[in-house]
C-alpha cells in the first residue's frame, strides 16, 4: 500500500519571515536615518548654541580691554575710529559701538561674529564723578544643515515659525521682532530677515573702576621693622577734626571712655612676608604672610593677629595719558602769579594742572587758585618727576598735590610744609591726603627705590611706593599712610593713620567686571 507524502508549509513560513525581516529592516533603517539626521541637526545646533556664547564673550572681552585703556594708557588710545569703533554722545552717557564685524568675525569659515556696544555712565562716588561702563555684546553663530527643530514651533505673526525657546532664527530675527532694541524703545520692533540661519546669545557686563586707596597705616610688600622702641602706631579720623589723641590722661587709644576711642584703634599694619619685627605698641590689626607673631611674644598689639594673609600691590605707573598734556616745569614755584601759572580749570581732580620735571631735588612751592574775592579755592596739581625728590616742599592751603617720581626721595620733615588743615566740611578732609607721593615702580625687575624720612617736625603726607624701601629715623610724628616694599623705623616715632584716607579716591588704576548676566530673551 502506497502512503501519500505529507505536505508542509516550511517554504511559505520562510518567505514570510524574510519579508518580515525586510520590512523591519526598512523601518529600522528609516528610523536610524531619521534619528541620524535629527542628531546631526541637533548636535550642530548645540555646537552653535555654545559657540554663540563664546562669540559674545569674545566681543565683551575686546570691549573690556578698550575700557581698561582709560586709566592705564589714557583716553586717546581707547575706542579709536581707526579700529572700527563709533562714538555717539548721548544725553547722559557716551556710547561706543562696533558693528562692522571686523575684526570680530572668527571661527571656522568665519561662522562666528560679535557686535558690541559700550555705554559710559557717570556716577557720583565719594562726592566725585566717576565713570562706569556697561558692555553689551551679541554673539552670533551661523547654522548649517536643515532648518528644523525637534519640537512644536507653531506659526504666529511675530515669530513666523522660528524657535523662541532655542533662540534659533531660521528666517527672521526673533529678538528684533519681539523686543526691538532691547531697551523698550517704542517703534523699534520690526520683522527683520536674517542672512543665514543663526543662533544668537547676548551678554551684559558692568565694568567698575578700581581705586588706589590707603586702607591701612602700613602696607609693606616685603618686611616690616618698627615703629621703634619708643614709638607707637594708632589712628584717627580727620572728618572728626585734627589729631588730638594724646592728652593729660595718656593716649586716647588706652582710654575707652574717650569719644574718639574707636577711631584710635585702626592703625593696621600688613607685611607681605614672614619678616615682621615690632617694638612699640600697635593699636590695630597685624597681618603677615607666614610670620610667627603672637601676643605671647608681642604683648603690645591691640588688634587681631593673622599670620596667613598673602597680598600683592600692583606697581605704580605714571598717570594715564602721560606725557601728553604735561607742561615742562620751568620754576620751583607753581601758582596763579608765578612764572609757572596754574590753569583756571585745575579746580577738579578730573582736570588737574599737569607738569613734568626732570628733577625736583631743590623742592617746589605750590600756591592755590583764588576766586573773584581773592579767597583760595581747591586746586589740583599733578607733577611727574623723572628723577629724585627733595628740598623744600611747600603746599599752600587748599592745594591737592600728587607728586610722582622715578628716582628716590629724601624727605626732611623740617623742609616740608603742608599748610592744609583737617576739615570735616571739605571734599577732602584729610590734611595728609592733600600731599601724596607716588613712587613710579622701576622698569628693571627686582630694582627698588629708597625713601628716607628724617626729623625734626611733623609730616602730614601719604606715600604710595610699593617698590621703595622706606627708612624712618628719629622722633617725628607722621600723619597719613605708607605703602612700600620694606619698612624700617627706629626711635620714638608716633605714626597716626588718618582713616579718612580710605574714603579718598586717589586715582583710578584699573577696571574690573562687577557683574555678568546673559540676556535670555
Amino acid at each position: 500500500m502506497k502512503i501519500p507524502r505529507q505536505r508542509t508549509s516550511t517554504g511559505s513560513a520562510m518567505l514570510c519571515a524574510l519579508c518580515t525581516i525586510l520590512i523591519i529592516s526598512l523601518i529600522g533603517a528609516n528610523v536610524l536615518l531619521n534619528c541620524t539626521t535629527r542628531y546631526n541637526v541637533s548636535s550642530k545646533q548645540v555646537k552653535g548654541w555654545k559657540e554663540a556664547l563664546y562669540a559674545a564673550e569674545g566681543g565683551g572681552d575686546v570691549a573690556f580691554s578698550e575700557v581698561r585703556k582709560f586709566p592705564l594708557s589714557g583716553p586717546p588710545t581707547a575706542f579709536l575710529a581707526s579700529n572700527g569703533w563709533t562714538a555717539t554722545a548721548g544725553p547722559s552717557y557716551t556710547s561706543y559701538s562696533r558693528t562692522d564685524g571686523l575684526p570680530y568675525s572668527f571661527g571656522e569659515n568665519n561662522s562666528l561674529s560679535a557686535q558690541v556696544t559700550v555705554d559710559r555712565l557717570t556716577a557720583t562716588l565719594k562726592n566725585q564723578p566717576q565713570y562706569y561702563y556697561r558692555i553689551r555684546s551679541k554673539g552670533t553663530a551661523k547654522l548649517v544643515g536643515l532648518p528644523r527643530v525637534g519640537m512644536d514651533d507653531r506659526m504666529d505673526n511675530v515669530t513666523r515659525g522660528d524657535s523662541l525657546l532655542r533662540k534659533i532664527d531660521f528666517k527672521y530675527d526673533h529678538f528684533k521682532a519681539r523686543y526691538g532694541d532691547g531697551d523698550g524703545t517704542p517703534g523699534t520692533q520690526a520683522i527683520q530677515n536674517v542672512s543665514n540661519p543663526q543662533i544668537v546669545r547676548r551678554i551684559e557686563t558692568i565694568a567698575v573702576p578700581q581705586f588706589l586707596t590707603f586702607t591701612a597705616a602700613f602696607q609693606a610688600t616685603g618686611s616690616f621693622d618698627g615703629p621703634g622702641s619708643g614709638g607707637f602706631i594708632d589712628s584717627y579720623d580727620s572728618k572728626n577734626g585734627s589729631y588730638a589723641f594724646v592728652n593729660a590722661s595718656g593716649r586716647v587709644a588706652d582710654n575707652p571712655s574717650s569719644p574718639y576711642y574707636s577711631d584710635s584703634r585702626d592703625g593696621d599694619v600688613s607685611a607681605g612676608t614672614a619678616i615682621f619685627t615690632e617694638y612699640g605698641p600697635i593699636y590695630g590689626d597685624v597681618t603677615t604672610n607666614g610670620g610667627t607673631i603672637t601676643n605671647k611674644s608681642n604683648g603690645t598689639i591691640y588688634g587681631t593677629i593673622d599670620n596667613n594673609v598673602p597680598f600683592t600691590i600692583p606697581p605704580v605707573e605714571a598717570p594715564a595719558g602721560y606725557p601728553a598734556g604735561y607742561t615742562s616745569g620751568s620754576s620751583t614755584t607753581i601758582g596763579p602769579t608765578s612764572a609757572q601759572p596754574v590753569p583756571s580749570t585745575a579746580t577738579s581732580d578730573l582736570s588737574p594742572a599737569l607738569y613734568v620735571y626732570s628733577d625736583l631735588s631743590s623742592g617746589i612751592t605750590i600756591n592755590p587758585l583764588k576766586d573773584a574775592n581773592g579767597n583760595p579755592v581747591e586746586t589740583y596739581v599733578t607733577i611727574v618727576v623723572n628723577g629724585n625728590v627733595g628740598g623744600n616742599i611747600t603746599i599752600g592751603n587748599h592745594v591737592n598735590a600728587q607728586i610722582y617720581f622715578t628716582g628716590n626721595a629724601d624727605l626732611k620733615i623740617s623742609q616740608i610744609a603742608n599748610n592744609n588743615v583737617d576739615n570735616a566740611v571739605s571734599t577732602n578732609p584729610s590734611r595728609a591726603g592733600h600731599l601724596q607721593f607716588y613712587g613710579i615702580s622701576p622698569t628693571v625687575a627686582g630694582a627698588t627705590q629708597s625713601i628716607n624720612i628724617t626729623p625734626p617736625g611733623d609730616l602730614y603726607a601719604s606715600i604710595y611706593a610699593p617698590n621703595a624701601d622706606v627708612t624712618l629715623t628719629g622722633n617725628p610724628d607722621i600723619y597719613g599712610a605708607i605703602v612700600c616694599h620694606n619698612f624700617s623705623g627706629n626711635g620714638n616715632t608716633g605714626f597716626h593713620y588718618d582713616k579718612a584716607l580710605a574714603r579718598l579716591i586717589a586715582r583710578v588704576t584699573d577696571y574690573r567686571i562687577a557683574s555678568y548676566v546673559e540676556d535670555v530673551r
